[in-house]
Order: structure tokens, then sequence, then C-alpha cells
């Protein structure tokens, strides 16, 4: 799976901090052998021998992340199980935001923009307010899901 270097040095950074954790997966780069060695083929990214050189390098950005699932423990499967389970509630809760942006905008109409009638001006700009509100929600949520989960 690629990865950003911002992401993949975070992850250098937690596993130099955080010895006896578990990361199911290995940090391959591409530049990395091809600088070393003139190779194109990725290779295997060690925290301790390798993260001062790629936060130093600038032409290191080819990162991808492959499973490494020889020692899975349990605190391990209870991290794996919760990001499997967030990925299907987020989903779950943009469909739910989605649908009421949509149900609240198709209620909310243009003209009435424009009407004499208070109750009728109001209720309409309500219907837009709620309208608004989810589709700021589903921004947000979209923004935060691509800024922490890519």
């Amino acid at each position: 799976m690629p990865i950003s270097k911002e992401l993949a040095l975070k992850i250098l950074k937690y596993l130099l901090d955080n010895p006896s954790f578990y990361f199911p997966f290995k940090i391959m780069c591409k530049e990395y052998v091809s600088y070393m060695d003139n190779d194109n083929d990725f290779v295997e990214i060690v925290p301790q021998d390798d993260y001062e050189n790629l936060v130093e390098n600038l032409q290191y950005d080819t990162f991808e992340l492959w499973e490494n699932l020889q020692h899975l423990d349990l605190k391990t499967l209870q991290l794996m199980s919760k990001g499997f389970i967030e990925k299907i509630v987020y989903d779950d809760a943009m469909k739910q935001i989605e649908t009421a942006a949509k149900e609240y905008r198709n209620l909310w109409k243009r003209d009435v923009c424009e009407s004499v009638k208070i109750e009728e001006y109001g209720f309409n700009e309500f219907l837009g307010g709620k309208a608004e509100g989810f589709e700021e929600s589903l921004e947000i949520l979209k923004e935060y899901i691509s800024k922490n989960y890519r």
C-alpha cells in the first residue's frame, strides 16, 4: 500500500520510540535502494539504521507498506480489528450524513428565499441551514479520514 513520506517518518519515529511495539507491516522505500546500489526494487527500512538518513535526504519519496504478519499477538490483533471497525463505522456515518444533507437540500427551495411570508421563509432557511450543516460535517469527516487514514 503506497504511503506518504510524512506518514512513513511518523511510523518510523513511533517504532524508534516504542521498540517493543509490533507493527505488522514493513516500511519499504524505492529510492533508497536505487541510491545505494542502482537497483529499482524496494528495500525494507530499519528504523534504527535508516530513520535519520530518510529525514535528511529529500530524494526518498516512494514508500509502501508491505504486510509482515509473522508474529501477531493479542494487542496487534486488537489494533487491527479497531482499524477495520473504524472503517466500517466511518463509511456508515458518511452515508448517513450524506443522505441527510441530500434530503434537506431537496426540501430547501430557492424561490422561497424571496417569500414575504415569514413562516414559509423561516422554515426554508431552517432547511437550508440543516443542509449546509450536514454538507459541512461531511466535508470535515472526509478531510479527517483523508489526513489520518492515508
